[in-house]
């Protein structure tokens, strides 16, 4: 039985040709969406009342595309868009009612050396240089009771770094790749202007601006740093 096992192991290695070669254009990416609720139980007298909690939407999308220049290199662009709606009922954590919503771009350039471990199955390293910006807007309404909004805010940030990780794919067709990788290392430059303002106009506002690197293998695994996906190769 183990023969008979290893013997169609082979077969299936050897019927997938090398598709990572020159001249090859590969599209993948990622794609998320991600929605919570909660609610608050007050007990009182012997009587249970349930409000709301804090609740939130959102969605992430993030489309690659590469073209290999040679049997080993190969260059490519990712472009992506991410959005998230926090809202924190009135009383839940001594708060007022407060609407946080989250507008994220990202454009990252990327090289990958690619190294064949059999026919089916590939390690790369991958190298980009990630640039993001984010536009954050909450409001803070009925604080005076009356309905209306009292208090709103903007918050802008930029980020712009470089990022070296390790990847691996494994053809389950002649077209089509099963997808892992991990970033190892990143450095990152960030800035962020923060404006704060009440119904009179009056606020602050905050600016800031940074600089941070990192190399974290002990956690590799950590859902974080890994990311799991499709690639298809044209």
């Amino acid at each position: 039985m183990k023969r008979v096992l290893l013997g169609l192991f082979v077969i299936a290695t050897l019927s997938v040709s090398a598709q990572i070669e020159t001249g090859k254009i590969f599209v993948g990416g990622s794609i998320g969406i991600n929605s919570t609720g909660s609610s608050v139980e007050n007990i009182a007298g012997g009587t249970t009342t349930e409000t709301e909690g804090v609740s939130s939407f959102g969605f992430s999308i993030l489309p690659q595309a590469g073209y290999m220049l040679t049997d080993q290199i190969g260059v490519g662009l990712g472009i992506g868009y991410g959005f998230n709606k926090t809202t924190t009922p009135n009383g839940v954590a001594g708060q007022y009612e407060q609407v946080d919503k989250d507008g994220s771009f990202v454009i990252s350039p990327f090289t990958r050396y690619f190294k064949s471990v059999t026919e089916k199955f590939y390690l790369y390293v991958n190298f980009a240089v990630p640039i993001r910006t984010t536009n954050t807007s909450y409001l803070v309404l009925n604080a005076n009771g009356d309905g209306t909004e009292d208090y709103d805010g903007t918050l802008k940030s930029s980020n712009f770094g470089v990022s070296l990780g390790l990847g691996a794919d494994y053809f389950v067709s002649d077209n089509i790749a099963l997808e892992a990788n991990f970033n190892l290392f990143g450095i990152n430059y960030y800035s962020y202007k923060k404006t704060d303002t009440n119904t009179n106009g009056d606020g602050n506002i905050n600016k800031n601006s940074g600089f941070n690197f990192g190399f974290d293998t002990a956690n590799v695994f950590n859902t974080g740093n890994i990311s799991v996906g499709v690639k298809i190769f044209l």
